[in-house]
Order: C-alpha cells, then structure tokens, then sequence
C-alpha cells in the first residue's frame, strides 16, 4: 500500500504571466533600454509591467525574476515616484474592484446570516463564516475609503494655508 504525499502548504503562486506579458525588444526577453517608448504614465513597458506585478501581490524577487531586472532595480524603482504612484494607483483600483464586488454580496450575506439566526436557514460554520467575513469585510472597505478621503482633504487643505510646508505647491507636503 502506497501512501501519497500530502499537498505542500506552500503560498499560492500568483500566475505572473496572467499579470503581464514578457516585453521583447529587439528579439530579447527583457532587454528594454530606457529609450523605449514611455506610455501616458512616463513608464516604459517593464516598469509597467513591475508596478503591475508589485500592485498584483508579486514579491520584489518573483518580480525581478520575471522581468529579468535584478533585485535591487525593483527595489530602486519601487521608491521612483513615477511607479510608485502608478503602484499606488493599481492597487487602490484592486482594492475597489474587491469592494465592489463584496459590495454585491453584502445584502445576500446579511439575508443569510438573518435567516440562520432566526432558524429558518439552517447554520453551519463554514456559511455562517463566510457570510460574517463578508459583511464585516466590506465594512472595514469602506470606513477605510471615508478615512482615505478624509485624510486627503486634510492634507489639501494644510497644503492650502499660507505659512505651512507644502503652501502653494498643492499637495501638502514638503
């Protein structure tokens, strides 16, 4: 009798092809100059394509590996302000594709929560813990999308007052 190897626990691998698709120039995976042409961002297509990964959950090593840059560019252009806002960018725009979605459910959750605490559902764990990770989910989303935006006013209107860092320059900061 053959015993058969449990599954390994290891972290799901995020599909990096899914992410983006290997940029050839001049017939070279991954040779790209930084003469290549810039899209609407100021990016070329492997920084893009870094940011992409980076927003996507990728690790600075699974990225670099992909895309043929060693560790410490990733690392390098992580802190660009150019990719890091186009990061930025990309993931809020996951986090609010995720938000919406949950959003969808939200109300079938609650309904089935209600209806396994009054009894006419019956409840069992995993429903129940589903359905809770959903409605409280998508609560904490959205108290942290008013307190991003509640943050950004904040930091407009330091921004704004004559005699603070930032004054003149829009952004709040220094």
């Amino acid at each position: 009798m053959s015993r058969r190897k449990p599954p390994a626990t290891e972290k799901p691998a995020v599909d990096l092809h899914a992410v983006a698709d290997p940029v050839t120039v001049a017939g070279e995976p991954g040779a790209v100059g930084r003469d290549e042409p810039e899209d609407d961002e100021g990016l070329n297509a492997v920084e893009l394509r870094v940011a992409d990964m980076i927003a996507a959950g990728c690790t600075v090593d699974e990225t670099a590996k992909e895309t043929g840059k060693s560790i410490r560019t990733i690392r390098r252009w992580k802190k660009d302000p150019k990719i890091a806002a186009v990061i930025k960018a990309r993931a809020s725009e996951a986090v609010a594709m995720g938000r919406a979605v949950l959003s969808s459910g939200m109300h079938r959750a609650s309904r089935a929560l209600v209806q396994m605490a009054d009894g006419s559902t019956l409840a069992s764990a995993p429903r129940v813990s589903a359905a809770r990770a959903v409605v409280e989910t998508t609560a904490k989303l959205v108290e942290l999308e008013e307190l991003q935006a509640r943050l950004a006013e904040l930091e407009a209107q330091i921004g704004q007052q004559p005699g603070q860092p930032g004054f003149g320059r829009g952004n709040g900061r220094p």
